[in-house]
């Protein structure tokens, strides 16, 4: 605190209560960089990028001096590829970005957002620092699943509800919401903000098509995951273009993507091969991962997406960190929830036998003679 209290008079109010990012990042158990650990907390690839992605940052220092074009060949690619027109598709930072634009767009303090929990932890800081009025609704809990309580989200949606979110493969739960019921959730009335960071490890339907059905649907995709480019931050948005139109404006001008990243990512998006088979080793890996948890005893949820959430009865920090003695990275997603990315089979193993380790019987203390 300055000893005049001219910052506390700068702060906005919600910036007295929200953690510092090093305080929140404490809190969700992110450990500092270290190469003797394996790393299986934040949901990112463990595979290097496609061989392209190299040769497109090599020739991206050609051009390192200049500024990105207003609309790069990676937006051009990826409206082609969704059939649909440029205007419908905005570049961002990782879809962090975009979502944060999105919401910075829409809500304003007091206004109503519905957010289904447990559920991607930023959601719920950025609406608090927005000063948004936040209505909770619980996912069902089942024995082997997670799921959305579609009847109940609808009943939350009021005339005053601004956006309803849904975040579908979920993080950290991994359910999806079949695409009946997003369609449901895009007729209630709200702008549907749809966070779809991993339906590449889903086999359900094409959530992008909503896009055509449905003007108030916005749907938001990472390179970070499938593409392996979570150190590169592409991300991009599909909707009704009037709609993004107004999302633009709270981008940086221009692009807040360097032309490195724009070249990277255009390169990942044109190797379909690779991408194809990152997305089946993942999900093979996946399916073999929530087997030897449930064999271990472990309640494994199944998950559409590239981790797994496991319940954590002794508490998850507890778990997560006598995992991390053992040389393994999760992440804490609640009380009793903790969520493993799903990396290389080694990793893989690498965390079954952190687990099993963590969870044996320790050996009773000699007693002194």
């Amino acid at each position: 605190m300055t000893a005049d209290g001219w910052l506390d008079r700068l702060l906005v109010p919600a910036a007295h209560r929200l953690p510092s990012n090093a305080e929140y990042l404490a809190h969700l158990g992110v450990a500092a960089a270290d190469e003797t650990l394996i790393r299986l907390a934040s949901n990112e690839n463990t595979e290097p990028p496609s061989p392209r992605v190299r040769e497109a940052l090599e020739r991206a220092y050609l051009d390192a001096n200049l500024s990105p074009p207003p609309v790069p060949p990676l937006r051009h690619a990826l409206a082609a590829r969704h059939g649909v027109g440029v205007e419908q598709v905005l570049l961002g930072a990782g879809s962090t970005e975009l979502i944060d634009a999105i919401l910075r767009a829409f809500v304003r303090a007091g206004d109503e957002v519905v957010l289904p929990t447990p559920s991607w932890p930023v959601f719920r800081r950025r609406l608090e620092a927005l000063e948004a009025r936040i209505v909770d609704v619980p996912l069902d809990a089942g024995e082997e699943a997670y799921a959305y309580d579609v009847d109940a989200m609808l009943d939350a949606v009021t005339d005053e509800t601004k956006i309803l979110i849904v975040c579908s493969p979920n993080n950290p739960t991994g359910n999806a919401m079949p695409t009946n019921e997003l369609r449901r959730c895009a007729a209630a009335g709200p702008l549907l903000l749809l966070d779809a960071a991993y339906a590449d490890f889903d086999t359900g339907d094409d959530v992008m098509r909503l896009v055509d059905e449905s003007e108030r649907v916005v749907v938001t995709r990472t390179f970070s995951k499938a593409y392996c480019l979570a150190g590169l931050r592409v991300g991009y948005v599909m909707g009704n273009g009037d709609l993004l139109d107004h999302v633009d404006r709270f981008l940086v001008p221009g692009s807040s993507i360097s032309s490195a990243a724009l070249h990277a990512g255009l390169a990942a998006f044109e190797d379909e091969e690779y991408h194809r088979r990152q997305v089946e080793r993942i999900r093979a890996e996946r399916e073999r991962l929530t087997a030897e948890l449930r064999a271990l005893g472990v309640r494994a949820f199944d998950s559409r997406g590239n981790f797994v959430a496991i319940e954590a009865p002794e508490g998850a920090r507890t778990l997560a960190d006598a995992i991390l003695e053992h040389g393994v990275v999760v992440r804490v997603m609640g009380e009793r929830l903790v969520r493993i990315t799903v990396g290389r089979r080694e990793e893989n193993d690498g965390v079954l036998a952190a687990i099993r380790r963590a969870r044996a019987p320790r050996p009773a203390a000699r007693s002194p003679r």
